[in-house]
């Protein structure tokens, strides 16, 4: 739950690829039931009623005592388990052919819950096909074709997989396709460098890009993802650095790397 506006929250579960409900309360509601008195607060409730409410620090008690009169069910009818069960491994595919047989068996609640997720997933995936899409006309066609790949295969039932399976397909027969990809594979993993702060390697990786994939569009991404680094003076930031933690992510100038491009 946040009170932040849609605008701020959008952009940040897109980046984040967040899949669980996320719920917007700008009026102050979430605070008043609680009594938010600083950041971060948290709370505990068992049902409709507050047990405790706190520093998160100091949570590991109330929850422990809370966690004795929970329901230790899942929070997802039994009868769909085996659906849950796919997407948690990240097959889409086949989550929605085992979620399509089973909803004619269903009755009540279950017959529900089945509604809403094959809705939910309909969603999800042309959420998906349309970053697909939008990923391969900025030039970021790995990234693209990584995006629709849990809704692509045999038998999908998914609308809009033979669109999408037509604009990678046509993807092969361009120039350079062998080196977008391998660049694209690449620039993923500069990419995990930079969440993790390992900017040196980071930057390294974007400049082998940019040898390994001269020509290619990701080259020309590489090489500016390298040089906003380089200019932020990213290369050498040390975590443990009092110093750099003070420049806000910015090396220190006794760890600073230079690098060039």
């Amino acid at each position: 739950m946040t009170n932040e506006p849609i605008e701020l929250v959008a952009p940040w579960l897109e980046a984040h690829s967040v899949t669980h409900p996320v719920v917007i309360l700008p009026g102050g509601e979430l605070e008043n039931v609680i009594g938010v008195s600083g950041f971060p607060t948290s709370a505990v409730f068992l049902g409709k009623e507050m047990q405790w409410t706190g520093h998160p620090a100091a949570s590991s008690s109330a929850l422990a005592e809370a966690q004795k009169g929970a329901k230790k069910t899942s929070v997802y009818p039994q009868a769909l388990s085996k659906v849950f069960k796919s997407i948690k491994k990240g097959s889409m595919v086949k989550a929605m052919l085992d979620l399509q047989s089973l909803q004619e068996k269903l009755e009540g609640e279950d017959a529900a819950w089945a509604g809403r997720l094959e809705i939910s997933l309909m969603g999800q995936c042309a959420k998906a096909f349309t970053s697909c899409s939008q990923a391969i006309e900025q030039g970021f066609w790995y990234k693209g074709m990584e995006l629709a790949k849990p809704y692509l295969g045999k038998d999908s039932p998914y609308s809009g997989v033979a669109e999408t399976m037509a604009l990678l397909e046509g993807l092969q027969s361009k120039e350079f396709y062998s080196k977008e990809l391998a660049g694209g594979e690449l620039f993923l993993k500069a990419q995990n460098f930079e969440r993790d702060k390992e900017y040196s390697d980071a930057v390294k990786t974007y400049i082998s890009i940019t040898k390994k994939c001269a020509d290619a569009q990701i080259a020309e991404h590489a090489r500016s993802a390298a040089q906003q680094l380089i200019d932020e003076r990213r290369p050498g930031y040390k975590d443990s650095c009092e110093t750099c933690h003070k420049n806000k992510g910015a090396a220190c100038s006794k760890h600073l790397e230079k690098i060039k491009l």
